[in-house]
């Protein structure tokens, strides 16, 4: 049988096997999100320690990877990698291993059916070609690990997921291929911006649409100017006033807004899903007409920002617990 005949055949007869990891791999992971932050946590102490040892000052950018190198020798752990400001020519990084033989499991099974597959095909289909099969699920996989991790990890201050690693203000961690592709998990700027920054970013974003997502805002004073159809997933406000800002039709999925004043504000067409609004005041502010599903709100807030009868069925209510 010809190589090409014989691969054609052999991932057509596969196909099956790879859709129903696909499919249970989602459920995995979704059953172990508590794994997978319990994972990050301890890989972070061990990062911590490492620095220790290193006599490291501190990090800004921090990167999870699994490594191929490790799974074609069928090791199923994690890489923890921390550089200083000078990034990738910093020429003494942090680095720390933890082992994740429970997250893998549907991977090694999908491996060993695999393997298990390749008879009949006399030796054309060689476990170069296995490989190549398993390493182009690793993309989804690490999409699927990082809509998790985003909502598992947005408490990390309080869960105490960093403290053994010493950060400077300017912060971000990000999951994927070692110096590769990689996606946002957390990002933390806390250096004030000018009362002006806010405007100019806006105009920056009609430009570049992923200027937004993301970003954070320490400690200022968001006003004025209406964003319109902005990708804005996953932007931060701490300690800020946003006031007399009419969001409209911008995607802000994922976004928080810790201790903040949100006045005269609107949000209309906005998705706000799994929005964190806990901590936040509220002045003349509405929601109507904006995709609430998982959104945070602090309970005696909400008769006043205009959610309706449906929303209210998507939303979550946070009661503070008083001693």
């Amino acid at each position: 049988m010809e190589r090409e005949t014989a691969l054609q055949s052999y991932r057509e007869a596969v196909s099956g096997k790879i859709a129903d990891f696909r499919s249970n791999m989602e459920k995995h992971l979704l059953e172990h999100a508590g794994y997978l932050e319990n994972m990050v946590k301890c890989g972070m102490d061990f990062l911590g320690e490492q620095m220790k040892k290193q006599e490291k000052e501190y990090v800004c950018f921090l990167y999870i990877s699994v490594l191929k190198a490790d799974l074609i020798a069928g090791k199923y752990r994690i890489f923890l990698h921390g550089l200083d400001m000078r990034w990738y020519l910093d020429e003494e990084p942090a680095e720390a291993y933890v082992d994740a033989d429970e997250l893998f499991e549907p991977f090694n099974r999908l491996r060993n059916a695999l393997e298990d597959a390749n008879s009949g095909y006399g030796g054309a289909v060689s476990s170069y070609d296995i490989q190549n099969l398993l390493f182009e699920e690793l993309p989804l996989m690490d999409s699927m690990i990082c809509q998790i991790l985003r909502y598992r990890l947005r408490d990390w201050e309080e869960k105490g997921i960093f403290n053994k690693v010493v950060r400077s203000p300017y912060w971000l961690l990000k999951w994927g291929e070692y110096r590769d592709r990689a996606e946002f998990l957390i990002q933390t700027d806390r250096v004030e911006k000018s009362d002006s920054a806010w405007k100019e970013e806006l105009k920056k974003a009609a430009h570049d649409p992923e200027k937004m997502v993301f970003s954070y805002w320490y400690k200022g004073k968001c006003q004025g100017k209406d964003p319109k159809n902005l990708d804005m997933r996953f932007i931060t406000f701490e300690d800020c006033v946003v006031q007399d800002v009419k969001f409209e039709n911008c995607n802000m999925e994922g976004s928080r807004f810790p201790k903040s004043k949100i006045s005269g504000c609107r949000f209309e067409g906005c998705n706000l899903s799994g929005a964190d609004f806990r901590s936040c005041s509220f002045e003349n502010t509405s929601f109507a007409g904006a995709e609430l599903t998982s959104a945070i709100f602090p309970a005696e807030s909400i008769p006043f920002l205009e959610i309706s009868a449906e929303q209210l069925q998507t939303i979550q209510i946070y009661r503070e617990e008083r001693a």
